[in-house]
Parts: C-alpha cells; sequence; structure tokens
C-alpha cells in the first residue's frame, strides 16, 4: 500500500482577488507545503491549491495544547 503524495493543482484566481482567502484553498500547515510550493513556480502557476490533494485535511494550526507541558513547581513557585 503506497502513501498519499501531495497533489497540488493550479487555481486562477478570482477577478476580485481582494476578496479571496488563502485559507479556503491551501493548508499552509502542511508539511509538504514547501514541496508545493516549489511546484507550482516549477510549472510556472499564478497559484495553486491544496483542495483536491488527499493531504488537505491532514495537519492543522498548532493549537496551545502542543506547547503546554506539566512540569512540577521548583521550590513551591507555580
Amino acid at each position: 500500500m503506497s502513501c498519499p503524495q501531495p497533489r497540488p493543482t493550479e487555481f486562477r484566481l478570482p477577478m476580485r482577488a481582494e476578496s479571496f482567502s488563502i485559507e479556503e484553498h491551501r493548508n499552509v500547515h502542511c508539511r509538504f507545503y514547501g514541496g508545493c510550493i516549489d511546484v507550482a513556480v516549477r510549472q510556472d502557476w499564478d497559484s495553486f491549491t491544496c483542495s483536491r490533494c488527499p493531504l488537505f485535511q491532514q495537519d492543522t494550526a498548532p493549537g496551545a495544547d502542543q506547547y503546554a507541558f506539566n512540569q512540577p513547581a521548583e521550590n513551591g513557585r507555580p
């Protein structure tokens, strides 16, 4: 069984790009995002989308729980 591979696809920006939200079409927290940017540059795309990629929903923005950890108080300090 093979692992899913990132698959960016070319994306044409809407005419009214000021109302465009990149988060709707890309997952900037994806571990493969840099590689997809490389593909878009090599293919000379104006923009790309992650929406058809099988990995689009895999990685999410880090939350506080990923940085928080339990640590005993030092010398009675909280």
